[in-house]
């Protein structure tokens, strides 16, 4: 399975560079106001369409015939692109908590509960973007996988902007910060459960 990682990686900052300049751009234009938040989910976004970027890859240059001679299980197949996906959704979370507290710390000041709604947030939205595509893709292919992306991401894109149209702010109204853990427990339940799913299909599926 270290061949299956490596591979992917390889092709990964083959294919996916461009993402590096994207994400920058995006974090940048963070900055330029307290409106531009939104920007920040950027990172996240461009990390969950990895693994879908890697399937379609794949099934282009007949990988996916290929790799079925070769000593790999289907479930190996499946959680390599997951093990991906978690690698580098880990460090576009990681930039994005970055980029959150410097905000902070010229807006004024670190506020622990801000800085806990916006990783929860991020955290969801890495974890839902993934755990919904994949198994349409390892179900239906990378091509109408690609489909079910741009539909979650205009959904994401336009929940967004509603609430960013109408000032919407998320606080934590008495309680601790225990309801965000929850949240971010459930996330993460959800996306591993997706895993699961997604291994059930593709054991099914003709190649």
């Amino acid at each position: 399975m270290k061949g299956l990682l490596l591979k992917d990686f390889y092709l990964s900052w083959r294919y996916c560079r461009a993402f590096i300049v994207i994400v920058a751009v995006f974090l940048a234009v963070s900055f330029t106001g307290d409106d531009n938040i939104f920007f920040l989910i950027y990172p996240i976004m461009i990390a969950s369409v990895i693994p879908m970027t890697l399937v379609s890859y794949d099934e282009h240059d007949k990988w996916t015939a290929y790799s079925g001679t070769l000593p790999y299980t289907r479930a190996q197949l499946v959680s390599t692109k997951y093990l991906v996906g978690m690698c580098f959704g880990s460090v576009a979370f990681l930039i994005s908590m970055a980029a959150t507290t410097v905000r902070m710390i010229l807006g004024g000041g670190f506020v622990l509960e801000q800085f806990a709604v916006v990783g929860t947030a991020l955290l969801v939205l890495g974890c839902l973007g993934p755990a919904l595509i994949l198994p349409y893709v390892f179900k239906y292919g990378a091509e109408k996988g690609r489909v079910a992306f741009y539909i979650t991401v205009g959904v994401f894109s336009g929940v967004a902007a509603v609430l960013a149209g109408i000032g919407f702010q998320v606080q934590v109204m008495g309680g601790g910060l225990w309801p965000l853990a929850v949240v971010a427990g459930v996330a993460v339940l959800i996306y591993l459960g997706s895993w699961w799913l997604s291994i059930r299909f593709y054991q099914k599926r003709d190649l």
